[in-house]
């Protein structure tokens, strides 16, 4: 028989106390204050101090938001739309004297060969600066697609001027090939490239026109409890002023004018910027490169004789994008036959444009009948009643009008750039004399509940 000795029972334990909540009873104080008036006058002045905070935080990420939109759009997306609109129009002149040289012979084709080189170092240049402002991989790969055909147009130009030289016919095929390259190649790349600039300008363009509306609703519910907050006052305290409210009322109403004034200005010069300086800029790059594709495509048919229908036909198509009713020169003299500064040009240049396309026909029907000669002299001589001559006076009326729209749009941009000048600080020193206002008008009505 085994003997089991059994321990004594264990004690009773007392309850566990529940956990301490400091944080609960923190609020629970907190509710309570709330129930009378020092308590409710320090709940009113957190509200204000969230609002208007949020208010100056908001208002001057908008303003230095802008300015640095502004700023980008004169320096980075600038940079880089000005340099793919130089590229695609570098590389269509380039495209049109090395054809126009081709037709030449002695002092003129050497000035025509001058001509095509100038051509392209602006584009080589163009190029090289696209390069350092490029942000997307796209971009990238079509900087890197131009660079790579640029030597192999190039090459085939200089060999078209070689076997021309010797007089070998076989000059005319390089000339076309390198036509070929440069338009199903080349300028396909440097027009997307183009394009992609232009909207990277345009989103810019947006985003520093928006109205900041964040902030100015957070300033107009900060003034709404201000002015509840003082009407409030003045039924508890019969007191109709409280300074400290009132000047936080001002300052506010100050800050709201001008976040208001600047965001109204910046926007206006802004669009100003496009609407006299980009949109004009557009439609003129267009037309000076249809031009000189028109330009090229002339030259083509006229080293084939007139006997190149392809090439007959491209010409018809970008003359007729250019000066027929509602093409480009068109839709420019409708849209800024008005402008003091653009009008004058812009005629000129639908003159001559129209000029230089009645030509054409008889210089083709020169070449065809078989008097070559006097069909290169009208199209490429030194006369005043040549087609070069009409040609050269439209290139030079839509680059005086490129460069008339590209002042104004340096200075639409500067314009707005200056009109934020300042404004961050100034609302910065706005918001903190509102929460000192603030907190000073309602620390004076706690204090009197202590005294």
């Amino acid at each position: 028989m085994k003997l089991t000795v059994q321990s004594p029972p264990a004690p009773p334990q007392a309850p566990t106390a529940p956990a301490a909540d400091p944080g609960g009873r923190r609020f629970s104080r907190a509710l309570a204050a709330l129930r009378y008036t020092p308590g409710r006058l320090r709940g009113l002045l957190a509200v204000l101090v969230v609002l208007i905070l949020g208010a100056g935080v908001t208002g001057m990420t908008a303003i230095l938001g802008k300015s640095a939109v502004i700023e980008e759009t004169t320096t980075q997306s600038g940079r880089l739309s000005v340099a793919a609109l130089e590229l695609y129009q570098a590389l269509s002149q380039a495209d049109s004297t090395a054809a126009s040289s081709y037709l030449t012979a002695g002092t003129a084709s050497e000035e025509a060969r001058a001509a095509h080189q100038e051509a392209l170092r602006d584009a080589t240049v163009a190029l090289t600066t696209a390069a350092g402002e490029v942000e997307t991989a796209e971009d990238a790969q079509l900087i890197a697609e131009l660079n790579a055909r640029l030597p192999v147009y190039t090459g085939l130009v200089e060999s078209a001027r070689t076997f021309n030289r010797l007089g070998e016919p076989v000059g005319a095929t390089y000339q076309r090939q390198a036509s070929t390259v440069m338009r199903s190649e080349m300028l396909p790349a440097a027009n997307t490239l183009q394009h992609n600039a232009i909207n990277q300008l345009s989103e810019a363009r947006s985003a520093a026109a928006a109205f900041p509306w964040p902030a100015v609703v957070l300033t107009a519910l900060a003034l709404g409890v201000l002015i509840w907050a003082q009407l409030w006052l003045t039924g508890r305290t019969n007191r109709v002023f409280n300074l400290g409210l009132l000047g936080a009322t001002v300052a506010l109403i100050g800050f709201a004018g001008w976040l208001t004034l600047v965001a109204l200005a910046s926007a206006s010069h802004t669009d100003r910027s496009h609407e006299d300086g980009a949109e004009p800029l557009e439609l003129l790059a267009e037309a000076h490169i249809t031009a000189q594709q028109a330009r090229a495509e002339e030259s083509l048919l006229l080293i084939a004789r007139g006997e190149d229908a392809a090439a007959a036909e491209r010409y018809a198509e970008q003359t007729a994008l250019l000066i027929d009713d509602g093409g480009l020169l068109d839709r420019l003299g409708e849209a800024y036959g008005d402008d003091p500064a653009l009008s004058e040009p812009l005629a000129e240049a639908r003159e001559s444009a129209a000029t230089w396309s009645q030509g054409h026909d008889e210089v083709i029907k020169l070449a065809k009948d078989g008097s070559y000669t006097e069909a290169v002299d009208l199209a490429v001589g030194d006369d005043d009643q040549s087609l070069a001559a009409s040609f050269d006076m439209l290139d030079r009326k839509l680059t005086e009008a490129t460069r008339i729209s590209a002042d104004r749009f340096v200075s639409a941009t500067g314009d707005a750039q200056r009109s934020l000048s300042g404004a961050a600080v100034g609302l910065s020193a706005l918001c903190l004399l509102a929460l000192v206002s603030s907190a000073i008008g309602i620390q004076m009505r706690v204090a009197e509940y202590h005294a």
